[in-house]
Protein backbone atom coordinates (compact mmCIF):
# COMPACT_ATOMS: atom_id res chain seq x y z
CA UNK A 1 0.00 0.00 0.00
CA UNK A 2 1.36 3.17 -1.22
CA UNK A 3 0.75 6.18 1.19
CA UNK A 4 1.07 9.97 -0.52
CA UNK A 5 0.97 13.50 0.79
CA UNK A 6 -0.03 16.23 -1.17
CA UNK A 7 0.83 19.36 0.73
CA UNK A 8 -1.85 21.79 0.67
CA UNK A 9 -1.03 24.91 -1.61
CA UNK A 10 -2.74 27.57 1.26
CA UNK A 11 -0.62 26.46 3.74
CA UNK A 12 2.46 26.21 1.64
CA UNK A 13 1.49 29.90 0.35
CA UNK A 14 1.00 30.96 4.04
CA UNK A 15 4.16 29.08 5.24
CA UNK A 16 6.08 31.08 2.41
CA UNK A 17 4.70 35.02 3.63
CA UNK A 18 5.42 34.11 7.13
CA UNK A 19 8.87 33.38 6.31
CA UNK A 20 9.49 35.88 4.12
CA UNK A 21 7.14 38.49 7.14
CA UNK A 22 9.61 37.06 9.79
CA UNK A 23 12.58 37.20 7.85
CA UNK A 24 11.76 41.48 7.45
CA UNK A 25 11.02 41.73 11.00
CA UNK A 26 14.62 40.36 11.75
CA UNK A 27 16.07 43.16 9.59
CA UNK A 28 14.23 45.84 10.92
CA UNK A 29 14.70 44.57 14.54
CA UNK A 30 18.76 44.58 13.70
CA UNK A 31 18.29 47.94 12.29
CA UNK A 32 16.62 49.54 15.11
CA UNK A 33 19.49 47.82 17.46
CA UNK A 34 22.43 48.85 15.11
CA UNK A 35 21.07 52.20 15.54
CA UNK A 36 20.42 52.74 18.64
CA UNK A 37 24.55 51.35 19.52
CA UNK A 38 26.45 54.24 20.74
CA UNK A 39 29.89 52.41 20.08
CA UNK A 40 28.84 52.05 16.03
CA UNK A 41 28.37 54.78 13.39
CA UNK A 42 24.83 55.36 11.98
CA UNK A 43 24.34 53.60 8.82
CA UNK A 44 23.71 55.49 6.17
CA UNK A 45 22.43 54.37 2.42
CA UNK A 46 26.00 53.27 1.57
CA UNK A 47 29.52 53.83 3.16
CA UNK A 48 32.82 54.38 1.33
CA UNK A 49 35.27 51.19 1.31
CA UNK A 50 39.19 51.36 1.19
CA UNK A 51 40.22 47.87 -0.24
CA UNK A 52 43.29 46.73 1.77
CA UNK A 53 44.78 44.54 -0.78
CA UNK A 54 44.07 43.04 -4.28
CA UNK A 55 40.81 40.65 -3.84
CA UNK A 56 38.17 38.89 -5.33
CA UNK A 57 34.66 40.23 -5.84
CA UNK A 58 33.26 37.37 -4.05
CA UNK A 59 35.82 37.62 -1.20
CA UNK A 60 35.30 41.15 -0.92
CA UNK A 61 31.87 40.24 -0.60
CA UNK A 62 31.94 37.76 2.71
CA UNK A 63 34.68 40.88 4.08
CA UNK A 64 31.78 43.62 4.02
CA UNK A 65 28.77 41.63 4.55
CA UNK A 66 30.19 39.23 7.17
CA UNK A 67 27.38 36.79 8.34
CA UNK A 68 24.87 37.98 5.97
CA UNK A 69 21.57 35.46 5.34
CA UNK A 70 21.55 36.64 1.33
CA UNK A 71 23.33 35.11 -1.36
CA UNK A 72 26.91 36.01 -2.33
CA UNK A 73 24.94 36.37 -6.01
CA UNK A 74 22.65 39.18 -4.72
CA UNK A 75 24.89 41.00 -2.77
CA UNK A 76 27.71 40.79 -5.61
CA UNK A 77 24.69 42.39 -7.96
CA UNK A 78 24.26 44.97 -5.31
CA UNK A 79 27.79 46.01 -5.03
CA UNK A 80 27.95 45.91 -8.74
CA UNK A 81 24.90 48.25 -9.36
CA UNK A 82 26.55 50.78 -6.81
CA UNK A 83 30.21 50.67 -8.77
CA UNK A 84 29.49 50.64 -11.83
CA UNK A 85 32.91 51.74 -13.68
CA UNK A 86 34.89 49.38 -10.82
CA UNK A 87 33.56 46.31 -10.71
CA UNK A 88 31.83 44.20 -13.44
CA UNK A 89 29.76 41.35 -12.09
CA UNK A 90 32.14 38.66 -12.74
CA UNK A 91 32.98 36.58 -9.59
CA UNK A 92 36.40 36.16 -10.24
CA UNK A 93 37.49 40.16 -10.96
CA UNK A 94 40.03 41.03 -8.66
CA UNK A 95 39.42 44.76 -7.46
CA UNK A 96 43.12 46.54 -6.91
CA UNK A 97 44.47 47.66 -3.47
CA UNK A 98 44.16 51.32 -2.46
CA UNK A 99 40.73 51.25 -4.81
CA UNK A 100 37.47 52.87 -2.46
CA UNK A 101 33.92 51.27 -3.57
CA UNK A 102 30.66 52.18 -2.36
CA UNK A 103 29.15 49.22 -0.46
CA UNK A 104 25.33 50.06 0.61
CA UNK A 105 23.93 49.05 3.50
CA UNK A 106 22.88 45.78 4.13
CA UNK A 107 19.51 46.81 5.69
CA UNK A 108 18.62 48.42 2.11
CA UNK A 109 19.47 45.60 0.28
CA UNK A 110 17.43 42.97 2.16
CA UNK A 111 14.54 45.19 2.05
CA UNK A 112 14.80 45.97 -2.12
CA UNK A 113 15.38 42.02 -2.13
CA UNK A 114 12.11 41.14 0.11
CA UNK A 115 9.88 43.93 -0.54
CA UNK A 116 8.32 42.43 -3.37
CA UNK A 117 7.70 39.17 -2.01
CA UNK A 118 5.53 40.87 0.83
CA UNK A 119 2.04 40.81 0.24
CA UNK A 120 -0.09 44.12 -0.03
CA UNK A 121 -2.19 44.97 2.65
CA UNK A 122 -5.98 44.82 1.61
CA UNK A 123 -8.05 47.76 2.75
CA UNK A 124 -11.86 46.96 3.92
CA UNK A 125 -14.55 48.01 1.83
CA UNK A 126 -16.64 50.37 3.37
CA UNK A 127 -19.64 49.35 1.15
CA UNK A 128 -23.06 48.38 1.57
CA UNK A 129 -24.03 46.25 4.57
CA UNK A 130 -26.36 44.15 5.93
CA UNK A 131 -27.01 46.93 8.59
CA UNK A 132 -28.18 48.98 6.12
CA UNK A 133 -31.55 49.58 4.90
CA UNK A 134 -31.19 50.13 1.15
CA UNK A 135 -29.11 47.35 1.16
CA UNK A 136 -31.75 44.91 3.32
CA UNK A 137 -35.14 46.66 1.32
CA UNK A 138 -34.89 44.15 -1.87
CA UNK A 139 -34.45 41.23 0.42
CA UNK A 140 -37.15 38.63 0.58
CA UNK A 141 -39.04 38.17 3.84
CA UNK A 142 -40.61 35.09 4.75
CA UNK A 143 -43.27 34.74 7.75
Amino acid sequence: MTLSIHPNPFLTACFKVVLMLSALCCVFSTSVLAANATAEPVATASTNYTVPQSTPIDKLVQVVYANSPLTTAILRKSLVEANPKVITGNPQQRVKAGTTIVVPEHGHIVRTVLTPFVPATETPDPGFTARDYTVRKPWVRFP
